[in-house]
């Protein structure tokens, strides 16, 4: 996060070397979800808040919940 100190932000995880990582099957998503999710992908990079990252060998499928005013 910009103006935050990366120590502050920052984790690690403590993993085995040994050990493989779990991956998710891709799931599909609708076309309502999909544009929501490229929506706020799109303001969390424009913000500064995420960056892209490349991983082949693990996957986590994006979960959406609607809140109670209905967005």
């Amino acid at each position: 996060m910009p103006g935050i100190d990366s120590s502050v932000v920052s984790h690690k995880l403590s993993i085995f070397r040994e050990a493989r990582p779990v991956t998710q099957k891709r799931r599909k998503m609708g076309g309502e979800k999909r544009k929501a999710t490229k929506v706020e992908v799109h303001k969390l990079i424009s913000a500064g808040f995420i960056k892209e990252a490349t991983y082949t060998t693990s996957l986590a499928n994006v979960v959406l919940v609607k809140k109670k005013n209905g967005k």
